[in-house]
């Protein structure tokens, strides 16, 4: 049999394995749907993942590439391993990808440099630290952090197959990281790796720089030796699956992988709550595939479809972990089976709520799924004084932002804020919607950040109403570019600085923890904070989110549906990339209204074949996918026509943002009046 058709557990399904034991059955199972597949984020994290891996390797110029020998899709196993072994037998040698194929465990260790008997085990990740911090990956008792476990297991496993491969080598293990006390001295290094479609390496990134000048001020990366972090893995002083030891895990999971067997793991709530084994009801392709959570729960819990149908502890808004955890010890997963008083907490927070406490939340939630009832649920006397205290005209912004492990600008640290694009739509009193300011900024290598805040203050300081944001990232993003201005000698003499700090500071907040610094005369108001105060809809199903919000408002509200089921030039409202005869809200075949998130005009539709689309960006329609499209448009070398494509989208999807924000506010005057 050709050793491409060998299954074997490699690091990334023993990650897998430590998430849930029972997620490898599924994982080469086609007929299982599965979420992460063919999700466009986790393509543009895995592409800044790569980016970061290749300059890593121009840490060790002098080093060999282990070459893919692919298959029907597939690595050649023994292929790689017999590579790797034959340069082994060098004294010293620098190896990028060096397989290890032993017992049906195969790894590919991304840097491996080998002096003697000594190897040296670099395991790159775009993950950030601060290397001028202790006790990098250590809480206060000397524990693991949880966030780090799966990448020390990681390194762990690949440093046991390599020393079962060849027991005379003695492996350090280390991790080379992003490091956020550290900024490049080269401008553009983000567009120096190039993302592309066809490529001889996994990476898939084509390096426009082949070697660095000087690590220590080009580079952003350090590496951190994590001997000690593996050896409490080693010695089971710390465990992910609590039931086995580090080496009885790798034989458990290898066996059952390999078998094809169930592993009838039982069930942990944060893999199930997020498991990506579930099936897209959206997704025509789901309709004929399997769903592994359902398989699980049928099988461990005997649920049958009136379980599934039945409401549930998951979908219980900001529901903690360990509230779940209690409830599933006790067989408790339906909300039938669950009491008020067990939402409880044992140590409730002392915070002063303008309305609705979480637990209130929760528990209007949990009454109104079990007796399916859909009516609203609001604090009409709050709501409407918060809407009275507002000042016309009111003004609605979203912004678009990115944040990469590599800069794109020289001066920068890993994952600095970059905010490329924001929406203003005007409500004014009289009634008229005016989408009346924007700002995008595409162009690879250009830094938008400042140019960003001062179009914002152009546009915001034309009136001096109320101004909105849909949850804190604005308030986020405009501090970290204070910040950028307080130090940043970018641009130094086109900018007034301080006038644009002096901006920031008059509409922003700025907090440690639960304590003000500072505060604005003129602080944005958060729309999603006022939801979470004063309204429940059952439709959003304990969700907060504005692409959650919108649908649920259609489902509730005569007012914004009779108002947007007419064009845009009947209900007063300008639009800068929409037609007068543009209509927000139209129903399918079943008389249901169609979200307008999902009815926005795919990027590249009307493309004819003339050029070939490198960004593979099929729609934009969430945060995540414009993200995506941005990164795509800085690090591929993309036709002209594919980039306006994809501007010309982004300011469709970010203007809809806005125009939501204003829907959701007619939709709270119209339950006031």
């Amino acid at each position: 049999m050709k050793s491409y058709y060998m299954k074997v557990l490699s690091k990334s399904r023993f990650k897998l394995g430590l998430e849930c034991p029972n997620k490898l059955f599924f994982t080469s199972d086609k007929n299982y749907a599965n979420q992460k597949s063919e999700n466009p984020f986790m393509k543009a994290l895995a592409s800044g993942g790569f980016q970061v891996e290749e300059l890593a390797r121009l840490h060790y110029p002098e080093g060999i590439l282990i070459k893919d020998n692919k298959e029907h899709d597939k690595y050649d196993y023994v292929d790689l391993s017999n590579q790797t072994k034959k340069l082994l037998k060098n004294e010293n040698v620098v190896l990028f990808e060096a397989a290890f194929l032993v017992d049906n465990l195969f790894v590919r260790t991304d840097i491996l440099v080998k002096k003697g008997n000594y190897i040296k085990l670099i395991e790159v990740k775009a993950k950030s630290i601060d290397s001028k911090e202790t006790d990098l990956f250590l809480n206060k008792s000397g524990k693991i952090e949880s966030d780090w476990k799966p990448y020390l297991f990681d390194v762990a496993f690949q440093k046991y197959v390599i020393e079962k491969s060849f027991p005379e080598f003695k492996v350090t293990p280390y991790l080379m990281l992003a490091d956020k006390s550290k900024s490049t001295s080269i401008d553009g290094l983000n567009q120096l790796f190039r993302v592309v479609k066809k490529a001889d390496d996994r990476t898939g990134i084509f390096k426009k720089i082949e070697q660095l000048d000087n690590i220590e001020t080009d580079s952003v990366l350090t590496e951190i030796k994590v001997a000690h972090e593996i050896s409490l893995i080693e010695d089971d002083k710390e465990r992910i699956l609590k039931e086995y030891s580090f080496y009885e895990s790798i034989s458990e999971l290898s066996k059952n992988y390999i078998n094809g067997e169930y592993f009838n793991y039982p069930l942990p709530y944060n893999a199930c709550k997020k498991c990506e084994f579930k099936k897209n009801i959206e997704n025509k392709e789901d309709a004929n595939k399997k769903s592994g959570f359902e398989h699980c729960w049928s099988k461990q819990m005997n649920w049958t479809k009136k379980e599934f149908d039945a409401p549930n502890a998951f979908e219980i808004w900001n529901l903690h972990h360990t509230k779940y955890s209690n409830f599933q010890e006790q067989g408790k997963i339906l909300l039938k089976d669950i009491k008020d008083e067990e939402f409880e907490s044992k140590n409730p927070s002392k915070k002063n709520y303008a309305g609705m406490t979480p637990l209130e939340r929760q528990l209007i939630q949990k009454q109104k799924s079990l007796s399916d009832n859909k009516e609203i649920e609001y604090l009409k006397k709050e709501l409407k004084e918060e809407l009275d205290s507002w000042e016309f005209p009111l003004n609605f912004i979203d912004f678009e932002t990115s944040m990469v492990a590599l800069p794109y600008y020289k001066g920068q640290k890993p994952y600095e804020q970059v905010a490329f694009q924001f929406s203003h739509h005007i409500y004014h009193q009289d009634g008229t919607i005016e989408h009346a300011n924007e700002y995008i900024n595409l162009r690879p290598g250009e830094f938008p950040n400042f140019d960003f805040v001062l179009q914002l203050k152009t546009a915001l300081e034309k009136n001096n109403g109320s101004i909105f944001m849909f949850s804190n990232h604005e308030n986020t993003v405009l501090n970290q570019i204070h910040s950028q201005l307080s130090y940043s000698n970018y641009e130094s003499n086109k900018y007034d600085k301080a006038e644009l700090m002096k901006f920031i500071e008059h509409i922003t907040v700025l907090r440690d923890k639960d304590k003000i610094i500072r505060k604005g005369d003129r602080v944005m108001i958060d729309m999603c904070q006022t939801i979470k105060d004063f309204y429940y809809n059952p439709y959003t199903k304990g969700s907060n989110s504005i692409k959650a919000v919108l649908p649920a408002i259609f489902r509730s509200s005569e007012f914004v549906i009779n108002k947007y089921s007419k064009p845009n030039v009947q209900i007063n409202m300008t639009s800068k990339h929409f037609k007068e005869d543009k209509v927000w809200i139209a129903l399918d075949e079943n008389k249901k209204v169609i979200d307008p998130y999902k009815s926005l005009p795919k990027p590249h539709a009307d493309h004819n074949d003339s050029f070939e689309l490198i960004g593979e960006i099929d729609e934009i329609n969430n945060g995540g996918a414009a993200l995506t499209a941005y990164g795509r448009t800085q690090y591929t070398d993309m036709n002209e026509q594919e980039r306006n494509d994809i501007r010309e989208a982004l300011l469709k999807y970010c203007e809809l943002d806005t125009l939501a924000m204003v829907m959701i506010y007619e939709h709270f005057r119209e339950i006031c009046q």
